[in-house]
């Protein structure tokens, strides 16, 4: 907004938002769990961002304390997101739709709605997916990391949604000279066989397709879980990687040819992708709003279509045969790379942030 008009000594003047709120803000995150998840990252590098910034954050969680991340804002570990254990702060940041609901009827702070990625997409069960709808529908800012989440916001619950984008630490996630290929194509896929959206199953067939016709590849895969059992049985996975510690990935990156990730719609942003693009790796990813969204035009990946291992295996192929659209890939990735720093994520959620407290006291003047 453009200012507004007050009383002041000097008669009636017009002043900004930054005008009313200067100061540093008390934020505090309710966050479920802190297992190395791509999400739980994002959060927890949006309060060590927010606390360079100079601003009291705090993260509430039922899981203990971090030990694979580097955390620099205050930690309390509580037995749940009652009232009692939730302090007073400017907001209170729910980070998944479990966490929305306690963060509304606190009545401790402005409640926040922080979406990476709408969760009634994730769930068969109908009543869960009643429960989730539940949460989007409470009253909250609603704050997301991609266009298509906030334009599905906004549609479906009638609630204006911002969003603040995605980021990765480009200070950690940068490229080396692709490894020497020493006889075999190093093919990774990341993320948990057993999630559907992550499409793991379409990317491992389509790899195991493309194996009978050629003995250079070698597949490396990485999850948080353990290997399992109907993964193991398709016999495809040549090397395994176990909860890798999140700032151990960019060397595995590294040490790979090609990234494939065959997410389905319900991909928030597809944060391994982005990763591997840093990292130098030509990508073959699923014709999915997010991956789409990543830059304008398709020449940073080979998109290939939803739950098709047959196009993944061509694509696949096709890549690993042309040197030259491997290098234009790795280059093309490199650019959309370098437009998601996390700083810039972190400056627009507190500029948003800083806007509300200021918004709401031009309203009280």
């Amino acid at each position: 907004m453009p200012g507004a008009l007050v009383v002041g000594q000097a008669g009636l003047m017009r002043v900004t938002p930054a005008d009313f709120y200067r100061g540093s803000m008390r934020l505090i995150y309710l966050l479920e769990g802190t297992e190395s998840w791509g999400g739980v990252k994002a959060v927890l590098e949006h309060a060590n961002g927010l606390t360079r910034r100079g601003h009291r954050v705090q993260v509430l969680s039922k899981g203990q304390a971090p030990t694979w991340f580097p955390l620099e804002a205050d930690f309390r570990q509580v037995p749940d997101f009652a009232a009692e254990q939730i302090p007073i702060a400017d907001y209170i940041i729910g980070t998944y739709w479990t966490t929305v609901p306690p963060a509304v009827a606190c009545g401790r702070g402005i409640p926040v709605h922080f979406c990476q990625g709408y969760e009634a997409d994730y769930f068969p069960d109908v009543a869960l997916c009643e429960r989730v709808e539940a949460a989007y529908r409470l009253p909250t800012l609603k704050v997301t990391i991609r266009p298509h989440l906030k334009a599905l916001i906004e549609t479906r619950y009638g609630q204006a949604c911002y969003d603040i984008g995605y980021g990765i630490d480009l200070n950690r996630f940068n490229p080396e000279p692709p490894p020497p290929l020493q006889g075999r194509y190093r093919i990774l896929v990341v993320g948990p066989w057993e999630w559907p959206f992550k499409g793991i199953p379409d990317a491992l067939q389509g790899l195991k397709q493309l194996k009978t016709q050629r003995r250079d590849l070698w597949v490396v895969r990485a999850s948080q879980l353990p290997q399992s059992e109907a993964e193991a049985a398709l016999d495809v996975v040549d090397e395994y990687h176990q909860d890798v510690n999140p700032y151990a990935m960019p060397a595995l990156y590294r040490r790979c040819h090609l990234f494939i990730s065959a997410s389905t719609e319900a991909e928030g942003f597809g944060l391994p992708a982005m990763e591997a693009m840093a990292c130098g790796l030509p990508c073959v990813l699923t014709r999915i709003p997010s991956y789409l969204s990543f830059d304008d035009g398709e020449a940073y990946a080979s998109f290939v279509p939803l739950r098709d291992p047959l196009a993944i295996s061509a694509a696949v192929d096709g890549l690993l045969n042309d040197l030259l659209q491997r290098a234009w890939q790795r280059t093309a990735g490199l650019k959309v790379a370098a437009r998601y720093p996390m700083e810039a994520v972190v400056e627009r959620l507190e500029a948003l942030l800083l806007r509300g407290l200021s918004d709401r006291m031009i309203r009280r003047s």
